[in-house]
């Protein structure tokens, strides 16, 4: 049985992902054994094979950058391939096909995933079978088991397993894998940028594979995703000081919210619900506000003349997207970050535009005067959410499920 996706349609590869990724060629070469040889370098390794009837030669091509724990790659064969994974891998893997479409096998059975309807989850263990048309070129994310586990503990606050959660191989809609596509588009522009990963400041590169993992973790389903209890505990109100203490204590992006609740002692979780109830803000959005105006601030001071550039000020406050970060300027400020950087070096900070909207605020409500902190605080708050996930599609390889929704 063959399970197809209705309404399907060909994309066209995207350009914009493999200009990100040029200068990080890892192999363009005719003959598929040297593209097996050099895909196991990077990822997981597995046979890769012609598929019976295929006419013509092979035209494969990879582009890879990674920060250690976690990579994006541009990648395609030009041929009808069959990928062959045996046995465990040490990484999960995410395909995202950009064109053409990838067949994945199991049980006598086979799931469809289309360019620009689906992704394929990889999942570490268990064999792995797929086919790869020949027009098929796919972005890819490649996560670490060992930064996996290390941010699922600080994520769930689980520190009994000390292993990575355990995936399933999954072909998702593309809009279930939302998250995780945002995540691999921006580690690659990011990498783009910078031309070369030595390039990318160290706390940049934190930052990004912070970012990647919690998408991964929070976007994809896993044992580990329920919380172990019903209740979660707020971080209380001298954790929220502190954390607040260490950000604006910063020169530079240091800080992302994992490493501020590994210091704290707390979980992520916690120290979200101790910023809500004593700010009504999450952590993150705290930290791009900090950042953002301290950002502003070095443009003012600053003098291009001496070098100093909007692209390098916004990325040494956290800011890897350039667009997004011009826009949550002006929203805050009335002007572009080049307009701040070409005003006379005075160091005084434009107040924000009267009326305007938080430009970075995401929970769909205006902030209203900031909260007086708690002296400490020890209540429990539930989670009110509800399940909402929906019965899919089940195919099994040797006992392994594979969900699709």
């Amino acid at each position: 049985m063959t399970v197809l996706s209705e309404g399907a349609h060909r994309a066209h590869a995207d350009d914009a992902v493999l200009r990100a990724l040029a200068a990080y060629k890892r192999y363009e070469t005719h003959d598929l054994a040297v593209a097996e040889g050099q895909v196991r370098q990077f990822m997981a390794p597995g046979r890769l094979r012609t598929r019976p009837g295929h006419r013509g030669g092979v035209d494969a091509r990879a582009f890879y950058a990674d920060t250690g724990s976690v990579g994006v790659g541009f990648m395609g064969y030009g041929a009808d391939v069959t990928v062959d994974r045996r046995g465990d891998s040490r990484y999960l893997g995410i395909a995202i096909p950009l064109s053409g479409h990838i067949r994945v096998l199991g049980g006598g059975e086979a799931v469809l995933a289309r360019a620009g309807e689906s992704i394929v989850v990889i999942a570490p263990d268990g064999p792995f079978l797929a086919e790869w048309s020949a027009d098929c070129d796919t972005l890819m994310l490649r996560v670490t088991t060992t930064a996996l586990a290390h941010a699922a503990r600080t994520l769930t606050g689980a520190r009994d397993t000390g292993r990575p959660p355990r995936f399933a191989h999954q072909v998702l809609p593309l809009d279930r894998g939302h998250a995780v596509r945002s995540a691999a588009r921006l580690l690659a522009e990011t990498f783009g940028r910078y031309g070369d990963v030595a390039a990318v400041p160290g706390g940049l590169l934190r930052l990004l594979s912070e970012h990647t993992l919690s998408a991964v973790l929070l976007g994809l389903d896993h044992d580990l995703a329920a919380p172990a209890g019903p209740a979660f505990r707020a971080a209380p109100g001298r954790a929220v000081r502190e954390a607040m203490r260490l950000v604006e204590d910063e020169t530079t992006a240091v800080f992302n919210v994992g490493e501020l609740a590994r210091h704290l002692g707390v979980t992520v979780r916690a120290l979200e619900l101790g910023f809500r109830r004593a700010l009504d803000e999450t952590p993150h959005h705290y930290l791009r506000r900090i950042r953002l105006e301290r950002a502003h601030r070095e443009l003012l001071a600053a003098d291009p003349v001496e070098g100093a550039t909007v692209a390098g000020i916004a990325s040494r406050w956290g800011f890897a997207h350039a667009g997004r970060f011009a826009a949550s300027h002006k929203a805050a400020y009335g002007v572009t970050p080049s307009v701040s950087l070409r005003t006379s070096p005075r160091g005084d900070i434009a107040p924000p535009v009267a009326g305007a909207p938080d430009p970075i605020r995401t929970t769909g409500h205006e902030a209203g005067p900031p909260r007086v902190l708690p002296a400490d605080a020890g209540r429990d708050t539930r989670s009110q959410g509800r399940d909402t996930r929906t019965a899919g599609h089940d195919v099994r390889t040797g006992g392994a499920p594979w969900r699709t929704r």
